[in-house]
């Protein structure tokens, strides 16, 4: 328990409260890579983390859950309930809570199906709200919800409890060298 020493912030985070210099990022997805085409993502230095968060879940719910343009559905789209900070061995660690909102539960029957589908989008969700390649992270903890509910267990992917940058840093490592050294080979 960390009785005294967390501050959560709600959506409406303090002033005082900012990111920070964050080289953030956002991908494409990759069907053997996972993540793809990493793209800088600019985020003001001086915003809130909800406020980054709301961005980088409007990105992902504009971009890869935009699904078919004719469709009547709603968009799956992400709702930052919380972030909770709190000091320790000389920093600040960020945990948020994000609730994935699926009113047509397109996102379990599609993409969240077989082991690369739902793997491709765990790691599109979990890169892009963490930012596990900066130091620190912009998060170190994530609890997705679910509609308001715990995310439910699904075969290839685990979103029950809280999601660490560990469990994707090295498949965001990897696209961000594979994507500088494409980047020399065609400037050289």
């Amino acid at each position: 328990m960390l009785d005294g020493c967390s501050q959560p912030i709600s959506s409406q985070s303090t002033p005082k409260e900012h990111i920070g210099d964050v080289v953030s990022y956002v991908y494409e997805p990759d069907s053997q890579e996972y993540l793809a085409a990493p793209q800088r993502f600019p985020l003001d230095p001086e915003i809130s983390s909800v406020d980054a968060l709301t961005a980088l879940g409007s990105h992902l719910s504009q971009t890869y859950f935009s699904g078919d343009a004719d469709s009547e559905a709603a968009p799956i789209r992400f709702n930052v309930l919380s972030v909770s900070r709190f000091q320790a061995a000389q920093r600040t660690y960020r945990v948020a809570v994000v609730d994935m909102i699926d009113p047509e539960l397109e996102a379990l029957e599609g993409f969240f199906q077989g082991s690369a589908g739902g793997l491709t989008t765990y790691y599109l969700l979990t890169a892009t709200f963490m930012q596990p390649q900066q130091e620190p992270p912009l998060l170190d903890g994530l609890v997705l919800l679910y509609n308001g509910e715990a995310f439910p267990e699904i075969d290839h992917v685990n979103f029950r409890g809280i999601v660490t940058p560990d469990s994707v840093r090295a498949v965001v490592t990897k696209v961000l060298f594979r994507h500088r050294l494409e980047g020399s080979a065609a400037t050289g």
